[in-house]
């Protein structure tokens, strides 16, 4: 089932005082549905969090205001490259990624079966529309307003920059192939990426828990990585830009900007990603690539730890730093991130 959308149609589209009654009620289905799928995903979290760490909040840690502290004591462990591999919030990413895992692979699958069942949206990346594919769109928006949120609850650092302006584009073509009924095919397109991210966000969990990277789960995940990402983030942004050059470009402006911004910004980010996942794993050398995080088998201070809400404040803040790493509390005690007392002057 498709529908057709002339260019005199999109103006009246935007038009919200043209609605109608059932235009609106579809609307109002959408929205349900968006708020239904972010209800589902924010309560994922929770039980997650719950199952793995008998907890379902963890204290906020800023880097800011860690590299602040840590520079004033003149502490090398401030280095931004010591917290990317060992990030002082690791728990909440352990349980972030985990749900990203899930709709990675939800979404990529499910994407990957529109486009294979429903191949008129190939023909026509921009008129063609179909009630099974926008449902994906349905739930994959209530996953990214879900993820936004826990984001900007949870991580203080420069790495929220870019996923901010991720989750934005991604954002906006979802809203705007809902709003015109159009781009469809430019979305669905978009989502296969989601196929690379299930081993992109496993390879995030294995450096979180200190898997050695010549281990063999670790190389087999790295290796799954690099060749969705080349097919489905790379292949598919070349793709897409390929389309925008050879067919969109020819069409109204109005159809080029919001396909030019949501493909291009893909295109760039995708682009370095795969310079930091390639660099990370030393494929431009070993001074570039990423140390892994400590072992969580030889660490007390691990990711099994227990963190009960009835430890005292001087154990929150051991857990939140990084191993071997000083903070000075407010009282002037000083704490140390390896589980030991400081030895007294």
């Amino acid at each position: 089932m498709g529908s057709n959308y002339t260019n005199e149609t999109i103006s009246q589209r935007l038009d919200f005082t043209e609605w109608n009654k059932e235009k609106w009620k579809d609307f109002g289905e959408a929205c349900f549905y968006v708020l239904l799928s972010f209800a589902f995903f924010r309560i994922l979290q929770y039980i997650v969090r719950w199952y793995l760490f008998g907890k379902c909040y963890f204290r906020t840690f800023s880097y800011f205001v860690y590299r602040r502290r840590a520079g004033s004591e003149r502490n090398p462990a401030a280095d931004s490259t010591t917290l990317s591999a060992i990030p002082p919030n690791k728990k909440w990413r352990i349980c972030n990624e985990i749900v990203s895992l899930l709709h990675a692979a939800v979404s990529g699958l499910w994407a990957g079966y529109s486009i294979l069942v429903y191949q008129d949206i190939i023909k026509d990346m921009i008129n063609y529309r179909h009630p099974v594919i926008v449902n994906l769109i349905f739930v994959s928006t209530g996953y990214l307003l879900h993820d936004l949120l826990d984001l900007l609850i949870n991580e203080r650092s420069v790495r929220i920059i870019e996923l901010l302006f991720h989750h934005v584009v991604v954002l906006t073509a979802f809203a705007t192939t809902q709003v015109t009924g159009m781009f469809l095919g430019i979305v669905i397109f978009g989502l296969l990426m989601e196929l690379n991210s299930v081993f992109l966000h496993s390879r995030s969990l294995l450096n979180l828990y200190g898997y050695d990277k010549k281990s063999t789960p670790f190389k087999m995940i790295a290796l799954l990585n690099m060749v969705t990402l080349l097919f489905f983030r790379l292949g598919v942004s070349i793709y897409l830009m390929y389309w925008l050059l050879t067919d969109c470009i020819f069409r109204a402006w109005y159809f080029i900007l919001p396909c030019f911004f949501v493909i291009v910004s893909l295109f760039c980010t995708n682009t370095v990603l795969a310079y930091r996942v390639m660099a990370a794993d030393g494929w431009f050398g070993k001074n570039r690539a990423r140390q892994p995080s400590r072992s969580v088998a030889t660490e007390n201070t691990a990711v099994e730890e227990e963190d009960d809400e009835d430890k005292s404040s001087s154990d929150d803040e051991r857990d939140d730093v990084p191993n071997g790493v000083s903070v000075t509390r407010p009282d002037g005690q000083q704490l140390v991130a390896n589980g030991h007392a400081p030895a007294h002057a």
